[in-house]
């Protein structure tokens, strides 16, 4: 039985199993749109964390001493310049594959979930 009662390019309706088999592609690209969105703006992320950072910041160092780091960023234009000097291209990118491991699984769930409503929804059309 084919949806809409046409055969004309439109995608025939199957069993769940084949539903959820046809889903798979829905789950990989929604995942992969979010890791290529979220890389992209990684950047601008930093920055916007690093602006909004403590000005001093104490950590452990690796011979276990504390030590008071003072962070200061004048601007935008002064945080990617710092950035940029001290820790290279990498350092706007610090933690990115961590955050892309996070946010895609939720994408792709939703981008599946959407899909499959909108499926059931349009199904007597």
């Amino acid at each position: 039985q084919w949806k809409d009662g046409d055969n004309d390019g439109m995608r025939k309706k199957g069993t769940i199993g084949e539903r959820m088999r046809n889903s798979l592609g829905y789950l990989v690209m929604g995942a992969a749109s979010k890791f290529v969105a979220s890389t992209t703006t990684y950047p601008l992320q930093v920055i916007k964390a690093r602006l909004q950072q403590r000005s001093q910041v104490v950590e452990l160092s690796e011979a276990g001493e504390i030590v008071v780091t003072k962070r200061e960023y004048s601007g935008v234009l002064d945080c990617v310049g710092k950035i940029s000097r001290n820790e290279g291209f990498g350092g706007f990118f610090k933690g990115c594959l961590t955050n892309a491991i996070r946010v895609a699984p939720s994408a792709a769930i939703t981008f599946v979930t959407y899909e499959f409503v909108l499926d059931v929804l349009t199904e007597d059309e």
